[in-house]
């Protein structure tokens, strides 16, 4: 039996921690991600089971981009 839960701290690209502001508590629209530009395209890079729950990380979207 697998594991399907998916840990909203680790971006679902590459795993690593994402430093998502709601996650450690930091005021709505403080957090690097509410300023930045994600390409439609990113989102398409992330697998079904996980994409809507977890956000993608600062080097994803500048890799990405």
């Amino acid at each position: 039996m697998t594991n399907d839960k998916v840990d909203p701290s680790l971006c679902p690209l590459c795993g690593e921690s994402n430093g998502c502001g709601n996650l450690i508590g930091m005021p709505q629209g403080t957090c690097w991600c509410s300023s930045a530009t994600f390409p439609p395209e990113i989102f398409k890079s992330i697998p079904d089971e996980k994409r809507r729950k977890a956000c993608i990380c600062k080097a994803c979207v500048e890799k990405f981009g």
